[in-house]
């Protein structure tokens, strides 16, 4: 995921943060939107990516006992690149794998 001169990825061993999404469809709109998409091309605009910092901090909230310190790390490091699109107004473009 690209945004201005920031680049971030949800690597292989993050994708289990899917998981806990789909255990309760409909709480996580952009996420599941996100995970939808995760192998194509597409875009985020900066409101989406606002959402998907809120919704990131929810999914810890709900499920970070579950997740322990590396999902803790995970949300955070998402969290900050998408918080930087908001900030700085600016598009995510996402590289299919």
């Amino acid at each position: 995921m690209y945004a201005g001169e920031r680049h971030e990825a949800i690597y292989d061993q993050d994708e289990y943060i899917f998981a806990f999404v789909s255990e309760v469809p409909g709480v996580f709109p952009q996420l599941e939107a996100l995970r939808s998409k995760f192998y194509s091309e597409f875009s985020i605009t900066p409101e989406v990516a606002g959402l998907l910092v809120h919704e990131l901090l929810a999914l810890h909230d709900r499920f970070g006992a579950l997740g322990g310190k590396g999902q803790g790390a995970l949300v955070l490091r998402l969290a900050q690149f998408f918080s930087a699109a908001v900030r700085n107004n600016i598009g995510v473009r996402c590289a299919g794998d």
